[in-house]
């Protein structure tokens, strides 16, 4: 598989929900409407008509949301030593993909991040951990030392825990789009805090293709880029995503398991576009943390059995790579 490095002028990443025709003026969608759930904002776009869309969404939105925090939220930590906690099937199957992705980033990407991530509290933090305390948490933290056994998560340490923010807006959207179609939503789009999964034929796109605008991830409010899915996942990591600023230092949200510091690679942001929307939202943080020369031999030997993949580093010096980016007719102005 090939990578692409380019220099843009301004380079694009967090996905907005804008959908284009290629022909030119997009269909007004019939239906159209916000949640708050999964701690950010939910929107559901078709473009049919749908009785009782609204109460539909919700029901499907609430099961999903229901299912990804049967524990209470999206954390499982152990509240003593070789605890074992039984998974239901959604969240087995996360873990299962986390364990993988963990082990092809040599641990750059680690399930078992929960402490330091409940230790730095991005969302409202003012001020840095102490480095006793990241020290304390970076103890609790090792991919290597849980194991699941069909369901049943084993985890070794009092205080350790399993974190599956990176997962599940990625495992929802998909859930979410099976069950619309189920439901007779022929086509739409889902768009989880900035999580897109479109599902079904774009009725103004003869392939029936969507096109995702791209937004400037530097501050600028213009679309500068596009790329053209059906029936997938494009998901964003960025470092400007969710942050504080401390003595003039920005601390983002995004945690190097090694250093149990915010990753600190020269990486802007990643854009994962996958079928399978688990992996592509666990695979954005991994390759985020990971950087680009591990990432695109993470992104080879995954390409073997997903060969939809693609991924988009944007760096902070305002260069692109893509990987396969051009299965998706990447476009930039």
């Amino acid at each position: 598989m090939k990578s692409i490095r380019l220099s843009l002028r301004s380079v694009f990443l967090f996905l907005l929900l804008s959908v284009f025709s290629l022909a030119g003026c997009e269909k007004t969608p019939v239906y159209e409407e916000t949640f708050f759930a999964m701690d950010t904002v939910v929107t559901f776009t078709f473009y049919e008509h749908k009785e009782n869309a609204s109460s539909l969404c919700f029901s499907l939105l609430s099961a999903a949301e229901n299912e990804l925090t049967e524990f209470g939220g999206y954390f499982i930590c152990a509240e003593s030593d070789g605890q074992t906690v039984e998974l239901n099937d959604a969240l087995a199957s996360v873990v299962e993909k986390a364990l993988y992705v963990s082990s092809l980033s040599d641990g750059r990407y680690d399930i078992t991040v929960a402490p330091l991530v409940s230790l730095w509290n991005v969302n409202e933090a003012a001020v840095p951990p102490s480095e006793d305390d990241i020290l304390s948490a970076l103890s609790l933290v090792g991919y290597k030392n849980i194991s699941l056994d069909g369901n049943t998560l084993f985890l070794p340490k009092k205080g350790s825990g399993v974190d599956f923010g990176s997962a599940g807006k990625g495992l929802a959207g998909d859930e979410l789009a099976k069950n619309l179609l189920q439901n007779g939503i022929s086509a739409g789009i889902i768009n989880l805090g900035g999580n897109i999964r479109v599902f079904g034929d774009n009725p103004k796109n003869p392939e029936g293709k969507f096109t995702v605008g791209i937004k400037d991830p530097f501050g600028r409010s213009q679309i500068i880029g596009s790329v053209k899915v059906k029936d997938t996942n494009v998901v964003t990591s960025g470092a400007y995503e969710r942050y504080f600023i401390y003595d003039n230092e920005r601390y983002h949200h995004i945690l190097d398991p090694k250093t149990g510091y915010p990753a600190d690679n020269g990486i802007e942001s990643v854009t994962v576009i996958c079928s399978d929307g688990a992996l592509a939202d666990i695979l954005s943080t991994a390759l985020f943390v990971a950087g680009y020369d591990l990432g695109i031999d993470m992104l080879d030997t995954l390409s073997e059995s997903y060969p939809d993949i693609a991924a988009i580093f944007v760096f902070s010096d305002g260069t692109v790579s893509s990987f396969n980016a051009e299965k998706y007719e990447a476009d930039f102005k």
